[in-house]
C-alpha cells in the first residue's frame, strides 16, 4: 500500500464529486435558470448511490457498531429530501426543459456509479482485468455521446457542444480517480474475506472519527461554498478552474512535502492535517463574516473558496498518510490487523460522504423551498438571502474534526517508535520497554503534546538562542544519552526543551506534575506568593493558571517525576528512567543541589543521586550509561554541549561518582567561559 494510493481514496471521491456538482449547477442555470436546483438534484442522486453502497447487504456489515443504528434515520431523511427535490419542487417549474435537466443529472450520476462498480468488480490481486478496463472506459464514452445528443438537440449547437465537452472532461476526471484506486491490491484481495471487528484500539477509533468528520466536511464545503457562485454562468466556469487548481496542486504538494520529510526522519503527518484544518476554518469564518455584512464580491468569494479547498485538500492528504500508518501501528502494538481492513475503511469513507451529502442537501433544500422559483440570480439578491447560519453545519463539523485531531495519539515521536519496533522485529529482536510504550499510545487514551507544541512556538519567539557544538551529540536508540544541564531557575528547562536537537524526557519535581491543587499551593508558596507588588487575588489566579498549564504540559511531554524528599519514592524515579532508557528515550536531568538558589552563571554543587541510575542501568541492561554535559548561557543566549562521559562500572561506584561529578562540573564551567 503506497502513500499515493491511500491518500487518493478519500480525496478522489470528494474532488471528483466537486466537478460534477459544479457542472450540474451550470447546466441547470442554462436550462431552467435555477443553478442551485441542479446542484441539489446532483447531490440527491449522489447520496442515493452512496446510500446503496452503505446500506446494502455487504456494506451494512462493514459499518462500525455505532453507525449501524443510524441506518433508519438516515434512510428516512434521504427519502424525504429526495421526494421534495425530485417530486414536489419541479411541479413549481413551468419550463419544459426540466426533464432534460433530470436526464442530464441522471446520466452524470449513473455513469459514475456504473463505472466505479465495474472497476471495483474487476479488481484483483493481478490488477484490473481487461474486460473491466474496457467497460470502465467504454461506458463513459458512450454516455458522453448520449449527453452530447441530448444537449445539442435541446440547447442547439452553440451551447450544447461546449457543455457536452465539459461533461466529457468531468467523466474523464471521474474515471481517472476510479482507475487510480485500482493500485490498492490489498483492498482488492480483502474483498473475498469476511471483515473482522476492530475493538479496544483507541488510535483506530480516533482515526475513524477524524476520517468521518473530515470527509463529511469536504462534502459540505463543496455544496455550500460553491453554491455562492451559482448565480452566474461565467463564474461557475471559473469555479471549475479554482477547484482543479486548489485540489490537485495542493494534493501533489502535500504528498511531496510528506515524502521529503519522511526521508529526513519526520514521519508525522498530523501537523499537515492540523494546518489544513486551521486554513479551512479560516476560509469559512472569513466567508461567514462577508455574508454577515450583507454583500458578496466574486473576487473575495474565490479567495475564500480557494483557502477552504486548499485547507481541505491538505487535511485529506495528511489523513491518507495516517490511514496508511494505522496497520503498522496496530502490528507494533501487538494487535492483529483484521481481515478486510481496507474494506472497513472504504465503508467509513462512504458513510462520511453520505452524512456530508445529507447535511448539504438539508441546507440547499431549505434555501430552495424558502425562495421557491424566485431563486437568486445576481450577487445582490444572493447576498440578501444567503444567511451565515447556512455555514454553521460546516463550522461545527470542522471544529469537531479539529478536536478529533487533538485527541489522536500518534505523535511524531511515537510514529518513529512504531517504525523502530517493527524494524527490530523484522531482524528477530525484541524490546519489551518499547513494546509497552507503543501499546500504551496505540490502545489507550494517550494524547499528543499539542499544548507543548504551542508553547514551544510562543517561547521560541522570545528565547532565541544559538546552539553550539551540536555535532558532539551522538544519538543511539540502543544506548540513549543523559543530558546534564545547569538549571538557572526556569530558564534552563525552557531553553533545553526548545533547542536540544533530539527528543528528551526530563526529570521534573513531582510537586509540579500531579494534583492541580497541590501544584497551585506549591507555586503560590515558592513563586507567586512572593510577588507582593500584585494583589493577592491576582497572584492566586496566576498560580492556578500556571498549575493547570504545568500539570497538562508535564503529562503530555512525559516528564519523569522526581521525589526529592522521599528516598522510597525515588526508587520509582529510577525505575521509570531505566524503562525510558531501555525504550530508547534520551533523558534530561538538572543535577544541581536544591539546598540553595540556583546559580545564574556556571553551575552550583552537583548532587550525585542520578548516578544510582547508571549503576542500575549497567546491572539490568549491561550497558554503560552515556552522559553529556550541557550549558545554557543566559547572558550570551547560547546552549552548548560538552563531550560524552561514559560510566565505567569496573572502576567501582564511588570512584565513578567522584570522577563523573568532577568531570561534569569541569566541562560545564569550560562551556560557561566560551
Amino acid at each position: 500500500m503506497t502513500l499515493r494510493t491511500v491518500r487518493r481514496i478519500p480525496l478522489g471521491a470528494a474532488i471528483s464529486q466537486l466537478y460534477g456538482y459544479i457542472y450540474c449547477m451550470l447546466l441547470s442555470n442554462m436550462l431552467v435558470d435555477m443553478p442551485l436546483f441542479g446542484g441539489a438534484l446532483y447531490l440527491c442522486g449522489e447520496a442515493v448511490v452512496v446510500a446503496c453502497f452503505v446500506f446494502g447487504r455487504r456494506g451494512r456489515a462493514l459499518l462500525p457498531g455505532y453507525a449501524r443504528g443510524w441506518i433508519a434515520a438516515l434512510s428516512l431523511l434521504l427519502t424525504a429530501i429526495a421526494v421534495l427535490i425530485t417530486g414536489l419542487y419541479p411541479a413549481t417549474l413551468e419550463s419544459g426543459k426540466t426533464w432534460v435537466l433530470f436526464t442530464s443529472v441522471i446520466l452524470c450520476i449513473c455513469v459514475d456509479a456504473v463505472t466505479t462498480w465495474v472497476i471495483r468488480r474487476g479488481e484483483g490481486a493481478g490488477g484490473l482485468s481487461k474486460a473491466a478496463l474496457a467497460a470502465g472506459v467504454g461506458i463513459p464514452l458512450a454516455a458522453s455521446a448520449g449527453m452530447a445528443a441530448v444537449l445539442v438537440v435541446n440547447l442547439g449547437a452553440g451551447d450544447g457542444w461546449p457543455l457536452a465537452g465539459a461533461y466529457a472532461l468531468m467523466v474523464c476526471i471521474r474515471v481517472w480517480f476510479a482507475l487510480r484506486r485500482t493500485d490498492d491490491r490489498e483492498a482488492a484481495a480483502a474483498d473475498e474475506t469476511a471483515p473482522e471487528r476492530i475493538t479496544g484500539i483507541h488510535a483506530y477509533r480516533s482515526m475513524e472519527w477524524i476520517s468521518l468528520l473530515l470527509v463529511a466536511a469536504v462534502e459540505l464545503t463543496v455544496a455550500v461554498m460553491y453554491a455562492l457562485l451559482a448565480t452566474n454562468q461565467e463564474w461557475l466556469l471559473g469555479a471549475i478552474a479554482v477547484a482543479v487548481a486548489c485540489t490537485v496542486i495542493p494534493a501533489e504538494a502535500g504528498a511531496w512535502i510528506l515524502h521529503r520529510l519522511e526521508r529526513k526522519g519526520n514521519k508525522d503527518p498530523t501537523w499537515l492535517l492540523a494546518c489544513g484544518l486551521i486554513l479551512w476554518l479560516l476560509g469559512v469564518v472569513l466567508c461567514s463574516r462577508m455574508l454577515k455584512d450583507g454583500h458578496l464580491e466574486y473576487g473575495w468569494v474565490y479567495c475564500y473558496l480557494a483557502i477552504c479547498t486548499v485547507g481541505s485538500t491538505l487535511s485529506l492528504t495528511g489523513l491518507g498518510r495516517i490511514e496508511q500508518l494505522m496497520p503498522e501501528a496496530m502490528t507494533a502494538a501487538g494487535q492483529k490487523v483484521p481481515a478486510g481492513y481496507w474494506r472497513l475503511r472504504i465503508a467509513n469513507w462512504d458513510l462520511a460522504r453520505l452524512i456530508g451529502d445529507l447535511a448539504a442537501l438539508g441546507v440547499l433544500t431549505v434555501f430552495c423551498f424558502v425562495n421557491g422559483k424566485d431563486l437568486p440570480r445576481d450577487m445582490a439578491t444572493l447576498a440578501a438571502r444567503f444567511r451565515p447560519v447556512m455555514l454553521l453545519p460546516l463550522l461545527l463539523v470542522i471544529i469537531g474534526a479539529m478536536i478529533s485531531v487533538y485527541l489522536f495519539p500518534l505523535s511524531r515521536r511515537y510514529i518513529g517508535k512504531v517504525h523502530e519496533l517493527n524494524s527490530l522485529r523484522e531482524t528477530g529482536g525484541e524490546n519489551p520497554a518499547l513494546q509497552r510504550q507503543v501499546e500504551h499510545a496505540v490502545t489507550e487514551k494517550y494524547r499528543q503534546p499539542w499544548m507543548s507544541r504551542v508553547l514551544t512556538i510562543i517561547f521560541g519567539l522570545y528565547y532565541r538562542h544559538r546552539v553550539l557544538h551540536a555535532d558532539r551529540i551522538e544519538p543511539d536508540s540502543s544506548n540513549p544519552l543523559v543530558f546534564l544541564c545547569n538549571h538557572g531557575e526556569i530558564y534552563g528547562p525552557i531553553v533545553c526543551k526548545l533547542y536540544i536537537p533530539v527528543p528528551v524526557r526530563a526529570w521534573t519535581t513531582a510537586e509540579m506534575m500531579f494534583d492541580q491543587k497541590d501544584v497551585t499551593e506549591y507555586l503560590f508558596e515558592n513563586t507567586f506568593g512572593k510577588m507582593t507588588f500584585l494583589p493577592r487575588a491576582i497572584r492566586r489566579l496566576l498560580a492556578r493558571f500556571v498549575s493547570w498549564l504545568s500539570v497538562n504540559v508535564m503529562t503530555q511531554i512525559e516528564c519523569i517525576p522526581v521525589y526529592r524528599d522521599s528516598p522510597m519514592k525515588l526508587r520509582d524515579t529510577v525505575r521509570q528512567s531505566l524503562e525510558a532508557l531501555e525504550a530508547g528515550d534520551n533523558l534530561l536531568i538538572f543535577p544541581e543541589s536544591t539546598d540553595r538558589k540556583y546559580e545564574r552563571e556556571g553551575i552550583g554543587s552537583i548532587s550525585p543521586g542520578f548516578l544510582m541510575m547508571a549503576e542500575a542501568y549497567w546491572k539490568k541492561m549491561g550497558r554503560k550509561m552515556r552522559m553529556l554535559p550541557t550549558y545554557v548561557n543566559r547572558e550570551k543566549r547560547t546552549i552548548s554541549f560538552g563531550y560524552t562521559i561514559t560510566y565505567e562500572p569496573e572502576n567501582g561506584f564511588h570512584a565513578e561518582e567522584d570522577r563523573i561529578v568532577a568531570e561534569v562540573e569541569k566541562q560545564i564551567l569550560e562551556l560557561a567561559e566560551e
